[in-house]
């Protein structure tokens, strides 16, 4: 005698794995939003902060200032410019903080996320260090904020000592 195998599914099992997904989808799907917008930030924060350990430590070991400043094209400072359009950081052999004929550029930073934005709670245009890593120039905090709201926001703090901390 043989049994009949089984062919598929049931309607009503269909149903009950239809409603399951939807269900889990509709929990999920918000949550992995906010991974993602919460993700953009960081990583841009996280740029900020690496060019700016960069930076010091490039003034330390060249022995003279190294500037940070802002740039959409990676070649020229633009202090008309906001911070989320890019940065550069250049050899800045006489500590002015402006970028001289012959200042090579040592790192570039293209713009950011479009609505991740950034405000400098400090009132320098530029950062600059000391050939021993401190800072003449550009303490105070950078906030990156992302335009889902401010739940999303990260910070990185330059002491006026010139060590760079994310918050």
């Amino acid at each position: 005698m043989r049994t009949k195998a089984n062919q598929g599914f049931t309607l009503i099992e269909l149903v009950i794995t239809i409603t399951v997904l939807a269900i889990v989808a509709t929990v999920a799907v918000p949550s992995f939003r906010n991974v993602i917008v919460s993700n953009s930030v960081s990583f841009d924060r996280d740029e900020f902060f690496t060019l700016a350990n960069f930076a010091r430590s490039e003034a330390i070991k060249r022995g003279t200032a190294v500037t940070i400043c802002r740039s959409s094209d990676g070649v020229s400072c633009d202090n008309s410019l906001a911070w989320d359009q890019g940065w550069l950081a250049f050899h800045d052999a006489d500590a002015d903080g402006s970028q001289d004929s012959g200042e090579e550029v040592i790192r570039t930073v293209g713009p950011l996320d479009g609505q991740v934005s950034v405000a400098h709670g400090g009132s320098d245009e530029r950062i600059t260090y000391t050939s021993r890593g401190l800072l003449i120039r550009g303490d105070g905090v950078f906030t990156f904020s992302h335009s889902a709201g401010s739940q999303f926001d990260k910070t990185v703090d330059i002491g006026i000592t010139g060590r760079a901390s994310k918050g």
